[in-house]
């Protein structure tokens, strides 16, 4: 099955509508509990476009985390499908919908599905506005919603379609699960450059499986863990010779991938940036074997600053803490100020009220402009993206 984006649009428009007719529009979030496929696209879209912002919901997730999730976020409705329904938690305070009940395709299909206009939202929208909230995924205490505006999408778009080198003929892998901002990363590099999103109805692939998949989608640019990368069969960086453009981040990429995947004309970049930023705040030149494996340069708006203890600025190749700033910062923590004013700080460095975002990462500048990432201030480790705090 395949959909144009004009297909794609008059379904995420019916779909808008309907969610304007129920009063729902900026300042409102709405969780999606639909399992990875054209329809989950169809909601996050609809989502967006009624100006509210979406929750996202892995239904393979533990009904425990996903109920406490809801409760926490409290979404003026759930959509979801008939069949994933049942695997949602009983009792939620919050109503939910199939998208593919009869009763609701009938009624969206009764609507428009032309270019939804501002002023049909129940409000107006904003920059300021929240697009998306993404829960943490911290091994301790609870997780963390962060509340992510519309502000920091451009920036991120203009820098990741330049940096990797996608374009209308390139064929973008989905495959990351909707609760990991990756997923976010991988809409734009497709729809940011008129592409093609090629979606294999899954998640969390690897290893031969994820081979056949690159290879029967003629798969161009991904977006992948190096852990993930890792557990391709060996040979498989000379096989998949139509991957030209290779995407890793969420963990620190070891040398011996880009000595492996970065050669045969293959561009591979290392992307860089916590869930309290608009995906990434920064992105490397193309990775070349054995000159090191920088996280980047920042991407256009962010402002990325490495500070000694005192807040003061460090000479570069001298180690530091980041801080990020910029109209991609998040919000901050939905529902928790003490948190948020933790980490999200005032900064030195720019207009009065401008915060930055303290992310616990030691770095250093290197002599090309780019941050190299050293280790932590603290205890966490990421392992496959996953935050691990002992």
């Amino acid at each position: 099955m395949s959909w144009t984006y004009g297909e794609l649009a008059g379904r995420a428009n019916r779909l808008a509508r309907w969610l304007i007719g129920r009063g729902v529009g900026p300042g409102d979030v709405v969780a999606v509990a639909v399992p990875a496929g054209l329809e989950q696209l169809v909601a996050v879209v609809g989502v967006l476009v009624s100006g509210a912002g979406f929750v996202p919901v892995d239904v393979e997730y533990p009904g425990v985390r996903i109920g406490w999730l809801l409760e926490d976020v409290r979404p003026g409705l759930v959509l979801s499908t008939q069949a994933a329904v049942g695997g949602l938690p009983e009792g939620l305070p919050v109503d939910v919908v199939a998208v593919d009940d009869p009763a609701v395709v009938e009624a969206c299909g009764s609507l428009s599905g032309e270019e939804v206009a501002g002023g049909e939202r129940c409000r107006a929208l904003g920059l300021s506005d929240v697009a998306y909230v993404i829960y943490t995924s911290g091994s301790t205490g609870r997780p963390k919603g962060v509340e992510v505006t519309h502000a920091g999408v451009a920036g991120f778009a203009a820098g990741l379609v330049d940096r990797v080198g996608v374009g209308v003929d390139s064929r973008v892998l989905r495959t990351a699960s909707l609760s990991f901002d990756a997923s976010v990363l991988e809409l734009v590099l497709a729809w940011g450059s008129g592409g093609v999103l090629v979606v294999p109805g899954g998640s969390g692939l690897a290893g031969e499986e994820l081979e056949q998949v690159l290879s029967a989608g003629r798969v161009t640019h991904a977006f992948l863990p190096p852990s993930v990368v890792a557990t391709l069969p060996a040979g498989a960086w000379d096989r998949l010779d139509g991957l030209v453009g290779l995407v890793v981040g969420a963990e620190a990429c070891p040398p011996e991938l880009v000595a492996r995947w970065a050669s045969g004309g293959r561009r591979v970049v290392n992307a860089y940036g916590p869930t309290e930023i608009t995906v990434a705040a920064a992105v490397s030149d193309p990775l070349v074997a054995g000159q090191g494996v920088p996280v980047g340069r920042p991407v256009p708006g962010a402002r990325l600053f490495v500070l000694d203890e005192r807040l003061d600025l460090v000479p570069q190749g001298v180690p530091g803490e980041l801080y990020v700033s910029g109209p991609g910062l998040a919000r901050g923590y939905r529902g928790r100020p003490g948190l948020t004013a933790g980490r999200f700080v005032a900064s030195p460095f720019g207009a009065r009220g401008e915060r930055m975002y303290r992310t616990g990462d030691v770095v250093r500048w290197n002599a090309d402009g780019q941050l190299e990432y050293l280790g932590r201030a603290d205890d966490q480790v990421k392992i496959r993206g996953f935050r691990i705090e002992p």
